[in-house]
């Protein structure tokens, strides 16, 4: 059995990212980052373990049936970025060294903020990853004697050395914040003066965050809204058990899918929009155990 698991509380959040050489994506998240190949279909999405989630690998393409004004491409600037994925490391000295031996390209040496010791770097596709290391002694994330608004409950020391969270851009938190809470069911797991929040949905969280220019550790880079939304390059993936309980109870709550759930080949899918536009891929396995890559599909790798 392909060792991608069926969801837990429902649903699974997984990161997705386009493109443009499938296997050399693969060897950047696994090789350099550590990652390990949990499922790779020919022609199809390669799906790499890392940590407490999954990064989803696959090509570009245009509009489909249930994504009907969607393209999906590599990034069209690498310093105009709307989401990445973040890593929160145990040792940043450890792993800006190691895998800058592996060959990563880092934009920057790690720098010291007040909470965090950051830098970042890309994948070979152009994507952003930020890495960060908490100042706290004791590994916690947002510690109670930094200013908060709301309490952190249950944001984790990095378990394996490394723990992933998905990092948004949004021109009201706020709202933002209801939405991933309210709507698909997430919990405000903190809430920082100048907008930064933590969601934590199921085996992850949602970062969100208002924008900005560039940073003594991103010379380059802005933050930004969604500046097409029918141009993506990278979305939050959620799996869920029941897509004919998710979709009414969802929209009763006000979001807005792009169209009512298509029945695929191997799954069944449709996608939702964030307040801000950042565009969130919903989908459920075919195969009546609830295996997302069950042995009897076609395959080059399972594990």
């Amino acid at each position: 059995m392909a060792e991608v698991p069926p969801p837990q509380e429902e649903i699974l959040l997984t990161h997705f990212i386009v493109s443009d050489d499938v296997e050399r994506s693969r060897r950047f998240y696994t090789e350099v980052l550590g990652g390990r190949v949990a499922f790779s279909s020919p022609g199809g999405p390669t799906n790499v373990a890392l940590s407490n989630s999954w990064i989803v690998i696959n090509a570009g393409g245009g509009p489909t049936d249930d994504k009907p004004e969607v393209t999906l491409e590599t990034p069209r600037d690498p310093n105009r970025v709307s989401s990445f994925v973040n890593i929160r490391v145990k040792d940043m000295e450890s792993v800006y060294s190691e895998w800058s031996a592996r060959g990563a390209q880092f934009l920057t040496p790690p720098k010291q903020h007040q909470y965090e010791i950051r830098c970042y770097i890309r994948d070979p596709d152009g994507h952003l990853i930020e890495v960060g290391q908490t100042t706290d002694p004791q590994g916690d994330w947002v510690p109670d004697h930094w200013p908060s608004s709301t309490r952190a409950d249950d944001l984790p020391t990095p378990p394996e050395e490394i723990v992933l969270a998905h990092f948004i851009v949004s021109d009201d938190v706020e709202r933002s914040r209801r939405f991933y809470a309210d709507v698909l069911g997430g919990r405000l797991a903190f809430s920082g003066p100048g907008g930064l929040t933590y969601v934590q949905l199921s085996n992850s969280w949602v970062i969100i965050n208002v924008g900005g220019g560039p940073t003594d550790d991103k010379p380059e880079v802005t933050l930004e809204t969604p500046g097409d939304l029918n141009r993506v390059s990278s979305f939050l993936n959620i799996r869920v058990t029941d897509m004919h309980a998710v979709y009414p109870e969802w929209s009763a709550r006000g979001a807005q899918f792009l169209t009512p759930p298509k029945q695929h080949q191997y799954e069944i899918r449709c996608y939702i929009r964030d307040p801000d536009g950042h565009l969130i891929e919903v989908g459920q396995t075919t195969d009546p155990k609830g295996d997302w890559s069950p042995d009897h599909w076609p395959s080059s790798k399972s594990e």
